[in-house]
């Protein structure tokens, strides 16, 4: 494995991860201060307080994944690998989840084929509960029972390279098949929502802002700009990295896995975009 290589990738995980930590725990303080200072019971707040919840349990997580950077040494033991590890798969996907939800939500009362008086509190959370039953039941024992169980992840106190599963054929039909749902599901909801903003835009040109409808939608289109900067980066590349990922000769690779993986972290820092005013 190249050194320069290996140190540039180093710098660039340790100052993303940095990054992330210190913007992601100030919107996240802030965010739920703003949150129950308004009090609000609707049922895109209820998931929103959900997304605040999922965000801090990644931050907590990555000083133990900095101190791995820094160190180049995990001193936390096999099982703590694995916890911190599936973490920001769990993190990635549940977060994944509740966008979408709030997407649909919003296209729905656009479409008048949901009523926002109809939405009470205990909608969300019904809704809160079986998402987050759904992503036990199906991560916690892909992620602790299938994921990083090989003896060689132990030998040398390293973390993180759960990577070397890929070799197990129902790891790739399950990564393929998370890859083409995101993917696919992403884009029919880009489309649809840009028709939306595109409508109203003609219709309520040129005071759209002073519309709440409006306002909603762009909102919705956030949710769906972060999910493509931060989660379908890592979906494509995830496609090369199988068809090309092989033990002897992946070093390259698996170092840029890695900055994939952390680039999905940095969807934390939207609730600095919502606190500072950037989306109203």
């Amino acid at each position: 494995m190249p050194l320069l290589l290996l140190g540039q990738c180093r710098v660039i995980l340790i100052t993303l991860y940095s990054v992330v930590l210190l913007g992601g725990t100030t919107g996240a303080v802030l965010m739920s201060c703003m949150m129950f200072r308004r009090k609000s019971r609707s049922m895109i707040a209820t998931i929103v307080l959900n997304i605040i919840v999922l965000h801090s349990i990644i931050l907590v997580s990555l000083p133990f994944r900095l101190s791995y950077y820094i160190l180049d040494v995990w001193v936390f033991g096999t099982f703590f690998c694995r916890l911190v590890g599936g973490i920001i798969y769990g993190h990635m996907y549940i977060t994944f989840v509740f966008y979408v939800a709030i997407v649909i939500l919003r296209l729905l009362i656009y479409f008048k084929k949901l009523q926002m008086q109809q939405l009470q509190k205990y909608h969300a959370v019904v809704l809160s509960i079986i998402i987050w039953t759904m992503g036990g039941l199906i991560f916690l024992p892909v992620l602790f029972l299938q994921y990083g169980v090989d003896p060689s992840y132990s030998e040398e106190r390293r973390c993180f390279e759960f990577y070397k599963d890929l070799n197990r054929g129902k790891f790739i039909t399950l990564n393929y098949s998370m890859i083409v749902i995101m993917i696919t599901t992403v884009m029919i909801l880009f489309l649809i929502q840009m028709g939306v903003i595109v409508q109203l835009v003609k219709a309520l040109w040129p005071d759209m802002w002073a519309h709440q409808d409006y306002r909603a939608q762009i909102k919705s289109f956030f949710f769906l700009l972060v999910i493509v900067v931060c989660f379908i980066p890592h979906h494509v590349f995830r496609v090369h990295f199988i068809q090309n990922y092989s033990e002897t000769n992946s070093s390259e690779l698996v170092l840029y896995n890695e900055v994939f993986i952390a680039l999905t972290t940095v969807c934390c820092l939207h609730m600095v975009c919502f606190v500072g005013g950037v989306i109203h």
